[in-house]
């Protein structure tokens, strides 16, 4: 992934799409702002130009790369086969290496992100100044702010900082079973925002048997300093997390988060490599991760959920939902059948087809807070296919997705829950 300072980006793989369009149609941001600047064909003409020293790597190369949500939908329908998100990490990272970094994005992600006592401390103080500068909204449980803000919008629904994070209320040994021994990656999400989906998943391995560990010293994936090209923060967060977990002797380590697990999966095997971390205990740890969907539908819960016999899901009490496939969870992972499996075989609930349930709701990490305005008209159509489903709730495996659709939902005004796949489990 890395790459020495001033070096050039190789051109081979972006020479590789031949400018067919067929990203075009499936591409959210063209869809919602159709420029060719926008779209992965115009992006790969840009790299292309800047390897071959067309073009200069300006500020406004900078925002086009970042006029992206990593959601992979163009590289799987790509007949050509470019690998269109590998090319535009690459290309974030060389310009962040070569030029430089926005200074606010740097400091978050050098230095707050990369340091997990620094960006705890930070949450707990926005846990204590919330409540000045966001009000809390009627029935729901987000916030506005109070007050205008950089980078967040009056009519955005933000949620609140937990005052117990996740690895507050849990840490080391959680639950001593008699099955494997499972570690829990919490993520920033789940462990300063949603504690509930870190306890659901516990009380989850609980019912399968197995030990559950919280190693303390966990911290971020280092998703976010990935896509914004800060390769030493995310290097030392690998590091870090693998010695981290490396110490229960762990038999897995599952994660509810679908950005987390999709870092964890696709990019920590050369981060830790490039960190000089024997191969040995490189492939011990890769071996070991996987989605909370993964482990529970391998570990036979669906056994344990089966609903009684008689019963048939159109029952008056049945709670009817819809699932929305995060991008990083079922196009990166693959992992589409295992979440619906798992949601079918509730007792009491009937899962509602949702349409382009895999089409991208706009989230996209620091993309949904720069560039608000074309995140809620990507989010305003998921949240109109959610609710031509007629379901009670959304349910889904990210937890970023959930705040980015309950946002979109508040907007619209349409009433429908949104949850994590475990909290319905649980």
């Amino acid at each position: 992934m890395s790459r020495q300072k001033g070096s050039p980006l190789p051109s081979s793989d972006s020479s590789r799409c031949v400018k067919c369009g067929t990203c075009l149609a499936e591409c959210p941001v063209f869809g919602a702002v159709p420029r060719e600047s926008h779209s992965a064909r115009g992006k790969m003409a840009l790299i292309e130009a800047v390897s071959r020293s067309q073009l200069s790597e300006t500020g406004l190369y900078r925002d086009y790369l970042e006029m992206c949500l990593l959601c992979g939908a163009c590289e799987e329908h790509c007949p050509n086969e470019v690998p269109t998100l590998e090319l535009m990490l690459e290309a974030r990272q060389s310009f962040a290496s070569r030029v430089g970094m926005k200074m606010g994005k740097g400091i978050v992600l050098n230095h707050m992100v990369g340091a997990a006592r620094v960006f705890r401390m930070a949450m707990k103080a926005g846990w204590a100044v919330q409540g000045v500068m966001f009000k809390r909204i009627p029935a729901s449980s987000g916030l506005h702010r109070r007050f205008p803000m950089p980078l967040i919008a009056s009519d955005r629904t933000v949620p609140r900082v937990a005052r117990h994070f996740f690895t507050d209320l849990f840490d080391g040994m959680v639950r001593e079973g008699y099955g494997p021994r499972v570690g829990i990656f919490a993520g920033c999400m789940v462990n300063y925002f949603y504690p509930e989906i870190g306890e659901s998943m516990v009380d989850l391995l609980g019912m399968l048997g197995v030990s559950v560990f919280v190693p303390e010293d966990q911290g971020c994936c280092g998703m976010p300093a990935l896509t914004g090209g800060a390769a030493s923060t995310v290097r030392d967060l690998a590091r870090q997390n693998l010695e981290a977990f490396e110490k229960y002797q762990l038999d897995a380590i599952v994660t509810g988060c679908a950005s987390c697990g999709g870092n964890l999966k696709d990019h920590y095997r050369g981060l830790l490599a490039e960190s000089g971390i024997e191969a040995e205990r490189i492939d011990g740890f890769m071996a070991r991760v996987m989605d909370i969907n993964e482990f529970l539908s391998r570990s036979g819960l669906t056994a344990h959920l089966k609903r009684p016999e008689g019963r048939q899901s159109g029952d008056e009490d049945t709670v009817r939902v819809t699932y929305h496939h995060p991008c990083h969870l079922g196009r990166l992972q693959g992992v589409k059948r295992e979440p619906l499996e798992l949601l079918r075989s509730l007792d009491g609930v009937q899962v509602e087809p949702m349409r382009d349930a895999d089409r991208c709701c706009g989230m996209g990490g620091s993309f949904s807070i720069e560039h608000y305005d074309i995140a809620k008209t990507i989010n305003d159509r998921k949240v109109k296919t959610a609710a031509d489903t007629g379901a009670d709730a959304v349910v889904t495996s990210c937890p970023a997705c959930i705040l980015h659709i309950r946002d979109g939902l508040r907007r619209n005004g349409v009433e429908m829950e949104v949850l994590h796949v475990t909290e319905l489990l649980s």
